[in-house]
C-alpha cells in the first residue's frame, strides 16, 4: 500500500462517529520519502524546495533543499536577520535530531545541523527550521508541541519504518 493511501486511512480512521478502539500503521522510509516527494511537495511553500527522511530508532535525519530568496524571513529577532542578509538562493539543510509524539502532540529536537557543508549553531539552524514550518499551510513550527492530525496519539520510530498509533 502507498504511502498516500496509508494517510487516507488515517483520515478515514480518524472520521469514524463515535470513534472505536484504537489503529496502528506502519510506514516504512520509503513510502514517507515518496508521499514527501509526489504527494505533498506541491503543497509546500516556494521556500522549501525537497525534504527526504531518514528513519532510526533513536533518531532522525532529514536533508532539505531550501531557497532563501522565497523564504522571507521577516522576524525582528537579531539573527533572523543577520540569516536573511547571508543567505541568498538555494542551499541545502541537512540536520539529526529526535522527533518527540506522543499524547496526541509531536515536535522535534534538533541535535546537529549542517549547512551545506559547513556545522551551524544550533540556534540558527532552530530559527531557519521555524522559519519554514510557517510558511507552510497550515502554518506550524516544528520545534513546538502541536497537536498531530488524524487524532494520531503517538508515533514510535524504528530503523527504516515508524509505526503510527491512532
Amino acid at each position: 500500500m502507498s504511502g498516500a493511501r496509508k494517510v487516507k486511512r488515517l483520515e478515514d480512521f480518524a472520521s469514524i462517529e463515535p470513534p472505536r478502539g484504537s489503529q496502528t500503521t506502519r510506514f516504512s522510509e520509503e513510502e514517507i520519502n515518496s508521499f514527501l516527494a509526489y504527494d505533498l511537495s506541491s503543497k509546500y511553500h516556494a521556500c522549501l524546495k525537497s525534504l527526504i527522511v531518514r528513519i532510526e530508532p533513536t533518531e532522525l535525519r532529514g536533508v532539505s533543499v531550501l531557497d532563501f530568496d522565497r523564504l522571507g524571513m521577516t522576524s525582528k529577532k537579531f539573527f533572523t536577520k543577520l540569516i536573511a542578509g547571508m543567505f541568498r538562493g538555494t542551499h541545502t539543510l541537512s540536520m539529526r535530531g529526535k522527533v518527540i509524539a506522543r499524547e496526541g502532540k509531536a515536535h522535534f529536537e534538533l541535535e546537529e545541523a549542517v549547512f551545506d557543508d559547513t556545522s551551524l549553531p544550533n540556534f540558527l539552524v532552530e530559527e531557519i527550521i521555524s522559519t519554514v514550518g510557517k510558511r507552510q499551510k497550515p502554518p506550524f513550527d516544528p520545534l513546538q508541541p502541536s497537536q498531530m492530525p488524524y487524532g494520531i496519539q503517538r508515533v514510535d520510530f524504528y530503523k527504516g519504518y515508524m509505526i503510527v498509533r491512532q
